[in-house]
């Protein structure tokens, strides 16, 4: 169904009707009394009725602009209500700030981070996805996340990625294993390691497996799991030893593992801070990509 009138000319009728007074209605409206005049003529026409009786000393409410009258009043207050409850909505999505990152950063770096942050935003809701840097690019490009932190996304044209740390792979082993005073592990030492892996579907497999690929004699992986944690548990049981980030074993996490940093070759990867290409932040979004920034880049 198609309404054959606007909203400014039902607001029209309304003024005039609650002030009786066009100079007083155009006033309130901040337009010339014969624009107002023009509005409520296209109201009238409209409806094919007369609302308002009009002479040059006064203004009444014919019986059918009385009716119309009640009907509009509702009208105007049902969408004022919308239109505060759509404000309302846009303040709260405001005040969420949804940040994916990996697991390594979610455990180890981000508490810290956010502590900070609810010092100067103690009103804003946070969200986090902690899951692979292939899923948490993919929740920044699809607009679920405002800010990624993963080490994935530098080539990609869709995303804005801020290089802020180099992290190093180590090899987590127990503090009794006969390689954990040694100042670094060269990759051939797996050849005789049991090997501990995370899913293929992690980025951390995908940067391993490059090196795996290399070496004259390739490791056997005994165990498999979907997370670095889970890897990490493995080694605490004494299961095998496992490649990892860094940033795993750090705040001692895990007081029994040792990080031994690999080398021939050295393996790294870089944390970065991804954004989508064009989008612009909220403020609090943007505040606390900042903090990222600088807390993470120290």
């Amino acid at each position: 169904m198609r309404l054959d009138f606007e909203f400014g000319e039902v607001l029209a009728f309304v003024t005039v009707a609650q002030t009786l007074n066009f100079r007083a209605a155009a006033d309130r409206l901040h337009l010339s009394q014969p624009a107002l005049s023009r509005r409520v003529e296209k109201l009238e026409a409209a409806l094919d009725m007369r609302l308002l009786e009009r002479t040059t000393r006064k203004v009444e409410l014919t019986e059918a602009g009385r009716q119309f009258l009640n009907h509009a009043v509702v009208i105007l207050e049902e969408l004022e209500l919308a239109r505060a409850s759509m404000v309302a909505r846009a303040s709260r999505a405001k005040q969420l700030v949804t940040v994916a990152c990996v697991p390594s950063v979610a455990n180890h770096v981000l508490p810290d981070i956010l502590r900070l942050y609810a010092q100067t935003h103690p009103g804003v809701r946070i969200r986090i996805i902690d899951e692979s840097a292939g899923k948490v690019l993919d929740a920044v490009m699809e607009g679920e996340a405002d800010i990624g932190i993963s080490f994935l996304g530098a080539q990609n044209a869709e995303v804005d990625f801020i290089p802020i740390r180099s992290e190093p792979y180590v090899l987590a082993v127990r503090r009794d294993h006969p390689l954990a005073t040694a100042p670094a592990a060269p990759w051939t030492s797996l050849e005789t390691e049991r090997l501990i892996a995370v899913s293929l579907n992690s980025g951390n497999r995908i940067l391993i497996e490059n090196v795996l690929a290399g070496l004259p004699r390739r490791p056997t992986i005994h165990y498999e799991t979907n997370h670095v944690a889970g890897a990490l548990g493995l080694v605490s049981a004494g299961l095998g030893v496992a490649v990892l980030p860094a940033l795993a074993l750090a705040n001692n996490a895990y007081p029994g593992l040792v990080g031994i940093p690999m080398r021939d070759p050295e393996l790294s990867r870089t944390l970065g801070l991804v954004t989508r290409a064009g989008t612009r932040l909220s403020q609090p979004a943007s505040a606390l990509h900042d903090l990222i920034l600088h807390k993470i880049g120290e």
